[in-house]
């Protein structure tokens, strides 16, 4: 590790490299990084007979240099996704290579890949990936992240990024335009866009022909993987969107709404894609879409699946409602009327509040059918909203046509409290910063620092909401910390460093390069005589001291950690990438002992199973506590052995640790106070909401809680009893918030920061 005192804030250029746009045949953003290929070439692991270059590019065949097609060719393109490549799963690889040479016999103009190209996006699961592809084929895919390609990479996507470029990036094909995005969350599950991802879209499709999106995940019909796909629909809503093509759900299916056709595709891993021809069909251009399953032989079964239109008004995009009424009078319900307009003629009207409540996942909903009324255009009914909390939530609206095409939106509206004289929360203020606020918030003397995605670091007075200073850095993804004296704080940043900022200026006191993304939370602790920060980088813990970031030891911890550690001046305790918790020694950097906290043996299943997001706990009796995904263990510091442990997964929500009191909060939104010495529960209660990341804050008596839904709860420490419940808005939360005085300050995935006023 070096560090570099006199060093500027840096800025990383992932925006400037985002917002471009690339014919076929250029170096382009999506394809194998010619470097990177050449390398593997020469190391005998890229497959196929061709020699990379030496194959003509199929801009050269397929179209002009211009984009517009030659002639009369056809467009022919390929589509996988969930290839979900892993180097211990070699029968899977055979089989993947087995695809990908079927999609090679057939020449394609290119071939889409829509993300989790591999099982946990690391370097050894991508080289298992390439060492598929055939030679004739390298230069010719395109490809968009998945979920499991960033959320566990400890180089924050950095690999992904050197082998096939950043997202999004769209290019032009025989008279098409293709974009490539990526609402992909690093350390997340689900999908977010955010607003500079969806200004960035607008503008790109403003001037476009016909356009095919793809990405990962799926929109519309039961998804509800993206969480603001709403603003995308609003972003798309009049553009040449013509298809989308997705993956995630491992599940074919056809589903045609707003102006568009979207295809979500079986795993590649299964031995399945798509092939996708540009035909002429009555005088229209249209592609049809072909599924293909291949044996381990390399028989081929072929299916035709759809044709999508890409001339006229687009799939439902007529069926767009002209205008929406939203009545809220009365506590238990409220009335909805859709103006079909002039030119509609809906079969089906329906509406439900937006299921805020499913997370990553999919839902069929709690539909209501509209009522057309008489021979007008309007269609109208009552949506229950008895059981809703007070504050902002989503209606979505369907509406069908005759022919099953749809148009999807959604309004928000807001709720009140049934009892009107009832103490609510209150919005005092908000400040946006760029990218998504995903760390929890740090707290000093009234003042609050976040960082963002967007590589902005803000201190921000909490009551009044007045910006004390703004820093630029790397993107931030986890909490800062300040020093124990209150005179810095130590910021985490993917661009590799660990910075220290004056904290009541802002300006930089130094920067310590730690060789790989920092992707924890630092930890500020007492080493002897010495003053340092914990902090994970890559697979390494890094001990630094707080004055000038020098270097005090690093040891390794086995994979991602993206947690924070726990020191007790003796030993520092933190989880590891693969599946152990750890003990080092706080002066040496030795390790002292591990303890495993899972049985698999895989090195996926030892990552996504381990305590590798874990804030760990010290607690009294000389304990520690690591969590996983489902158990909590209670260890004894000085040797490692169990204590005891609950069948609880609490490793996301940081916990609360008080003396006599340890309150645990599961992913599912379970919580329970237990007795820090035995583990045994006074109480148990169901928050309702999933929480991950996001832990309680204590004032007196009361606990208060954001879930990753926005959901606001206020919880009796001495019951368990939700005392306060309210929908601060429709965004995900994994930012753990603070409280001073009565105003809590939270951060959420499309970057607002919130002060809110608590009741009482």
């Amino acid at each position: 590790m070096t560090t570099r005192p006199d060093q500027s804030a840096a800025t990383t250029n992932d925006d400037e490299s985002n917002h471009r746009r690339a014919r076929i045949g250029a170096a382009a953003p999506g394809t194998l990084s010619r470097r990177r290929l050449l390398a593997l070439a020469g190391a005998g692991i890229v497959g196929g007979p061709a020699v990379i270059g030496g194959a003509p590019s199929f801009a050269s065949r397929a179209h002009a240099a211009d984009g517009q097609p030659e002639g009369e060719a056809d467009l022919r393109f390929a589509v996988v996704t969930d290839t979900h490549a892993n180097p211990e799963q070699p029968a899977r690889m055979d089989l993947l290579s087995v695809v990908l040479a079927s999609i090679s016999r057939r020449e394609p103009s290119f071939v889409l890949n829509c993300g989790d190209i591999t099982d946990f996006g690391g370097r050894s699961a991508y080289d298992a990936y390439l060492a598929t592809i055939p030679g004739d084929v390298v230069d010719r895919i395109r490809h968009v992240p998945g979920n499991h390609d960033v959320r566990w990479d400890a180089q924050a996507a950095q690999v992904y990024r050197e082998l096939f470029g950043p997202a999004p990036y769209s290019f032009d094909a025989g008279g098409l335009h293709l974009v490539g995005l990526d609402p992909t969350q690093l350390l997340q599950e689900p999908a977010n866009f955010g607003p500079e991802h969806l200004d960035w879209l607008a503008a790109d499709l403003r001037s476009a022909g016909p356009s095919i999106l793809f990405l990962h995940f799926p929109f519309g019909a039961d998804h509800y993987y993206v969480n603001d796909q709403d603003a995308f629909f609003e972003t798309v809503a009049g553009l040449p969107v013509r298809a989308v093509f997705a993956g995630h759900v491992h599940r074919e299916g056809v589903y045609r709404f707003n102006g568009f056709t979207q295809v979500t595709g079986a795993a590649g891993r299964n031995a399945v894609y798509y092939w996708v021809e540009r035909h002429v069909d009555d005088g229209h251009p249209v592609l049809e879409v072909t599924s293909v399953t291949v044996d381990v032989a390399g028989t081929e079964t072929r299916s035709e699946l759809t044709s999508i239109p890409l001339s006229g008004d687009g799939e439902g995009r007529l069926l767009a409602p002209r205008k929406v009424v939203i009545d809220r009078a009365g506590r238990d319900g409220m009335t909805v009327r859709v103006d079909a307009g002039r030119d509609a003629r809906p079969a089906v009207v329906r509406a439900q509040v937006y299921p805020q409540h499913v997370f990553g996942g999919r839902s069929a909903g709690t539909w209501i059918d509209l009522t057309a009324e008489g021979r007008s255009r309007w269609w109208s009914g009552r949506l229950d909203t008895a059981d809703l909390p007070p504050g902002r939530h989503r209606m979505q609206l369907r509406v069908v046509g005759d022919d099953g095409a749809t148009y999807e939106a959604a309004e928000l509206f807001e709720t009140k409290p049934a009892d009107s004289s009832a103490a609510m929360p209150t919005e005092r203020w908000t400040l946006r910063m760029p990218g998504a606020v995903q760390g929890a918030l740090a707290e000093r003397d009234g003042v609050v620092v976040a960082g963002s995605s967007g590589g902005e670091v803000a201190a921000v007075d909490a009551v009044r909401g007045k910006v004390r200073w703004r820093r630029e850095v790397g993107a931030v993804y986890r909490a800062a910390a300040f020093s124990e004296d209150g005179g810095a704080v130590f910021v985490p940043s993917a661009d590799h460093r660990l910075y220290a900022l004056d904290a009541g200026s802002g300006e930089q006191l130094w920067s310590a390069d730690a060789g790989d993304p920092v992707l924890s939370t630092p930890q500020p602790a007492t080493i002897g005589q010495t003053e340092a920060v914990l902090f994970s980088a890559g697979s390494a813990l890094h001990a630094v001291t707080s004055a000038d970031g020098a270097p005090v030891w690093s040891s390794d911890v086995g994979g991602i950690f993206a947690g924070r550690a726990a020191c007790d001046g003796d030993l520092v305790y933190t989880g590891g990438g693969d599946g152990h918790g750890y003990a080092f020694d706080a002066a040496s950097g030795e390790r002292v002992w591990s303890f495993s906290v899972t049985d698999r043996t895989d090195q996926y299943g030892r990552l996504i199973y381990g305590p590798w997001d874990d804030t760990v706990e010290l607690l009294p009796d000389g304990l520690v506590m690591f969590a996983t995904v489902t158990t909590t263990f209670a260890v004894r510091r000085e040797t490692g052995e169990l204590s005891w442990q609950i069948s609880a997964g609490c490793m996301y929500p940081p916990s609360f640790v008080a003396e006599d009191s340890l309150l645990l909060v599961d992913e599912w939104g379970g919580i329970q106070l237990v007795d820090p010495r035995t583990g045994e529960a006074e109480w148990r209660t169901e928050l309702g909401a999933r929480a991950l990341n996001a832990g309680p804050v204590v004032v007196g008596d009361t606990a208060w809680i954001v879930a990753t839904t926005g959901l606001l709860a206020g919880i009796d420490l001495a019951t368990g009893e939700i005392l306060h419940r309210w929908q601060v808005g429709p965004a995900n939360t994994f930012s753990t918030p603070v409280i001073v005085d009565s105003t809590l300050v939270l951060g959420d995935q499309d970057g607002l920061l919130r002060g809110i006023e608590l009741p009482g």
